[in-house]
């Protein structure tokens, strides 16, 4: 693993939006707070290392000096209760978001190796039909059919498949064994975690007198631009149109988007969630952790659906819902709250009769 350039005190400035406190420093690695023991361990390397502490106090910034650490990032509002760093103190890099700051730092200080190297791997298949940007990466063992358009800096990781028509945008990456089924489209800067499947075909199936016989699944998928869809997540294509994910939109490991659905921009979905068919998703929603979304409702632009819940009927837009049959938020937790005193209401009842 290579380590990247050192992250200078005038380029976090820059990279976060910081105000810089104390000596010009340069790291190289991020590292877990939990690691600040009250001093330096062969666990917690110190020096060029930086730490994001949202909730800085005096006692942290104590273990942060001792621990050795060269730059430490937190929110500017805790910088008015700390004292004044001395000449070999870690330098303060003030935010206003030190969870956006994390994201930046992250990605700058990512050490890890990419997913395949520039150029293709001689155990790659390619079809002369398909055409290749410039700087593309093509891991071992990766299939690209004909047809398919993958634009400059896409990366392909081993053992991943791209089907005929399909189309990659610039900067892409697929990491291992993703599967992009014929004609999908996927825009700029997305990210398919491994054994993720955008474009199986929908679950849709007519009663005939021999049983159910298959609906073939003739449309395709559209991924907008900076989307990430996660480890064996999988997007169904649609029986004729589009299934469409929008910008920036993010879907967890295990999440199953259906045939037809439509996904706006900067929608978050997190694992295990599930969206049936034909289904809309406004602009800004969360969907939480194993959510089951019912087919043909509509989700309005910045509601928020509880983990767990089951959504069977529309939700209007900005409202939070929950449980099972979901509804509003307040309603639920109510309800949880009565049944929880079931016994007691019980046993009043019962010593009055």
């Amino acid at each position: 693993m290579t380590a990247p350039a050192p992250l200078t005190t005038a380029e976090a400035v820059a990279l976060l939006g910081a105000t810089a406190r104390g000596r010009a420093v340069a790291v190289r690695r991020l590292v877990d707070p939990a690691g600040l023991d009250g001093g330096a361990s062969p666990g917690f390397p110190g020096d060029g290392t930086v730490v994001v502490v949202p909730r800085l106090d005096a006692a942290g910034w104590s273990r942060c000096r001792a621990a050795g650490v060269a730059a430490v990032v937190t929110v500017a509002a805790a910088d008015a209760d700390l004292p004044a760093p001395d000449a070999g103190d870690p330098a303060r890099w003030l935010v206003a978001d030190p969870r956006l700051a994390l994201a930046r730092l992250s990605r700058r200080l990512d050490a890890r190796p990419p997913v395949a190297a520039v150029g293709v791997h001689p155990t790659a298949a390619i079809d002369p039909d398909a055409r290749l940007g410039e700087r593309v990466a093509i891991g071992p063992h990766a299939v690209v059919a004909a047809g398919a358009v993958l634009a400059d800096d896409v990366v392909v990781g081993p053992g991943s498949c791209i089907g005929a028509g399909a189309r990659l945008g610039r900067g892409t990456v697929l990491r291992e064994r993703v599967v992009v089924a014929d004609g999908v489209v996927i825009g700029e800067r997305c990210l398919l975690q491994a054994g993720a499947v955008v474009g199986s075909d929908g679950f849709g199936f007519a009663s005939g007198p021999r049983g159910a016989e298959r609906i073939h699944q003739l449309g395709t998928v559209v991924l907008g631009d900076d989307v990430e869809v996660g480890a064996n997540a999988c997007v169904d294509r649609a029986t004729l149109g589009a299934t469409v994910v929008g910008d920036r939109s993010k879907l967890d490991n295990l999440v199953q988007v259906a045939h037809n659905v439509r996904l706006g921009t900067d929608v978050l979905v997190a694992g295990q969630a599930g969206i049936a068919g034909s289904t809309t998703v406004g602009d800004r929603v969360v969907l939480g952790g194993a959510a089951g979304i019912a087919d043909h409702v509509r989700i309005g632009d910045d509601a928020r659906i509880a983990g767990g819940a089951g959504v069977s009927k529309s939700v209007p837009a900005g409202e939070a819902w929950g449980g099972y049959p979901a509804q509003p938020i307040a309603r639920w937790a109510r309800e949880r709250y009565l049944i929880g005193r079931l016994e007691a209401i019980w046993a009043f009842v019962k010593g009055r009769a």
